[in-house]
């Protein structure tokens, strides 16, 4: 079984095939690791390869080219910001889920016969990180699917009508060049494995939600978390917006290029940025629905019992000081806390009452909404120019 010091130690990011590769390659110690050292490796085997190489090829700013690499925003959106990102996500998620763990276990929110049964959801959540199963098949994914584009090169938009710095054009077809092979075999996967292993731990952490959400659980409606106690869970399902915002950050790069390169424009992308940001919220909350029956039953249960109990007070209050033809009533009723014991049951009751479904409130749901809609702003700079922002800004304030 678990015990608390395994469980405040707890890294979601560790185990796994790939992580034994990590450790095995020095490019992560077995019990620590160093982001700066992470990043550092690893945009050494994805983005400095693709600038030296297209610099030897000529590619770099070859104006013959309808997107050289120096111009190639997916390029530097992708290795330079997205992967320091799902790496820099290991140290920020990891520390949210150790104290959701802990928090939960020792809370006595599964009150006294459920911790059994709780440590083995823990252990379940430990083995299934460790497996190397899944990472073999994130393997198996990520290189078919690259396979597939090197079957068809019109897929990594390097056709005929559109030629870039990972492409030459052959006697038929366009061919790859060296940068676009390392490219296709090292640069793109890395990404891709980043990417899929932190929607495989979403995936995980959703699954050990699920598991606790059937144990009987001893929610208190007056918690002032207003989820019974599970308040603590939206830290952690919270710093998963950090995938999520990778991903917002290269869809956002995609849209650019469509905006940049074709006839798509900035309107016409306002509904595909709408969908992403929605179903990204959705997505992060559905783990947190799965308590949404217990946490029905505890409200109702609470309006039931502190409904009574309002009801018992509010009498003997007005059995004691209901009486208008008692003279001494207004001043006796300042010497005693009877009038305060109301005041706060009726601020008890406001907490029963405003209990929520979910352990996410609205105010949550719009700090995600406005983090998720930040990789798309500059988006308006691919129909407005900054000049031209910047003097209508001046104007309005002359």
């Amino acid at each position: 079984m678990q015990n608390t010091k395994d469980i405040s130690s707890f890294k979601l990011s560790t185990g796994g095939l790939i992580h034994h590769l990590l450790i095995v390659l020095r490019i992560q110690g077995s019990t620590s690791y160093s982001t700066r050292r992470r990043i550092i490796i690893l945009l050494a085997l994805s983005w400095l390869p693709l600038f030296l190489l297209t610099a030897l090829e000529g590619n770099l700013l070859n104006s013959q080219l309808d997107q050289p690499f120096i111009y190639d925003l997916k390029s530097y959106i992708r290795y330079l910001i997205v992967v320091p990102l799902l790496i820099v996500a290991d140290r920020l998620i990891d520390p949210l889920i150790a104290s959701n763990l802990q928090s939960i276990g020792s809370s006595g929110i599964l009150g006294d016969q459920n911790s059994e049964k709780y440590d083995q959801a823990v252990e379940k959540l430990t083995h299934r990180k460790n497996s190397k199963i899944a990472d073999i098949v994130i393997l198996l994914i990520v290189y078919l699917t690259i396979w597939s584009f090197f079957t068809n090169l019109e897929d990594l938009d390097m056709s005929t009508d559109f030629t870039n710095w990972a492409t030459i054009q052959g006697d038929d077809e366009p061919r790859l060049t060296r940068a676009g092979w390392w490219f296709l075999i090292v640069s793109a996967p890395l990404l891709q494995i980043l990417l899929f292993r932190w929607f495989w731990r979403f995936y995980l952490w959703g699954e050990f939600l699920f598991r606790v959400s059937r144990i009987k659980l001893k929610l208190q409606p007056t918690h002032p978390d207003l989820a019974g106690g599970l308040g603590i869970l939206k830290n952690g399902e919270g710093g998963f917006i950090l995938i999520f915002l990778a991903f917002g950050i290269m869809f956002s790069a995609s849209l650019a290029e469509e905006i940049l390169y074709t006839d798509f424009t900035l309107t016409e992308s306002r509904p595909y940025i709408g969908v992403f940001i929605i179903s990204s919220i959705v997505f992060m909350s559905l783990p947190l629905s799965f308590f949404t029956k217990q946490l029905i039953l505890a409200k109702r249960r609470g309006r039931v019992v502190y409904g009574g109990l309002g009801y018992k007070l509010s009498k003997a209050f007005d059995q004691k000081w209901g009486d208008s033809k008692d003279p001494t009533t207004g001043s006796e009723l300042i010497k005693t806390a009877d009038a305060s014991a109301v005041c706060d049951y009726a601020d008890i009751y406001n907490v029963v009452r405003s209990m929520r479904f979910l352990s996410i409130g609205p105010k949550d749901l719009v700090s995600q909404a406005i983090i998720l809609l930040i990789p798309f702003l500059p988006l308006v700079l691919t129909e407005i120019s900054l000049d031209e922002m910047i003097s209508r800004l001046l104007d309005t304030l002359i």
